[in-house]
């Protein structure tokens, strides 16, 4: 579900910034391999080039220090809880708080102005992104991500003094038919019990 949500959001941002997020270039885990390779297999044409670099995760120290070395406008995609419930016919459903931001590092002599044309700029692209998860859940493109889910999103601010950045953040639950896959366990485990 991570990697799922990973390479989703990396459909976005303008590819030359996404390829600065592998560090190491290399892994033990056999995974790294894999999203590298998902990653350079995207279009060479983001859906939204106006969006410079790629952060993702949850870590405000690991934040911090990839905001830190970046010019330019940014997606950051956060994921939070899930929340798995039964809807009462032995299925799961699994909600995730999702917080998906589009935002400009901007440099300490930025004046007011600068600041609007940032934070206007932002919120259209944010604008875009939201656009395309309404039309990709209605296509049935994203399986964690609901239709319902979009109508209840909300955007607010975004504006990080210590990141030297501004710009607004989609805040949604994702919610999708048992993305974790719980349900399918539990009943393979069923199996082996009995």
């Amino acid at each position: 579900m991570i990697i799922d949500l990973f390479l989703y959001f990396a459909k976005f941002p303008n590819k030359a910034g996404l390829k600065s997020i592998a560090t190491n270039g290399q892994s033990s885990m056999s995974e790294y391999a894999d999203i590298l390779k998902s990653i350079e297999s995207l279009p060479d044409q983001s859906r939204v080039p106006d969006i410079d670099n790629y952060v993702y995760g949850q870590s405000f120290d690991d934040l911090k220090l990839r905001i830190d070395k970046l010019i330019g406008s940014f997606l950051f995609a956060d994921y939070g809880e899930f929340d798995i419930s039964d809807d009462g016919h032995r299925s799961f459903s699994c909600s995730e708080r999702l917080a998906v931001t589009v935002a400009f590092k901007m440099p300490s002599r930025a004046d007011i102005l600068e600041n609007v044309i940032a934070s206007d700029r932002s919120l259209k692209m944010l604008s875009e992104i939201h656009a395309w998860m309404m039309a990709d859940s209605e296509a049935g493109d994203i399986p964690w991500l609901e239709r319902d889910s979009l109508d209840k999103a909300e955007i607010i601010p975004f504006v990080a003094t210590e990141l030297s950045s501004i710009g607004w953040t989609l805040m949604l639950n994702a919610s999708g038919s048992d993305s974790l896959g719980t349900h399918n366990l539990c009943r393979s485990f069923a199996k082996q019990i009995h």
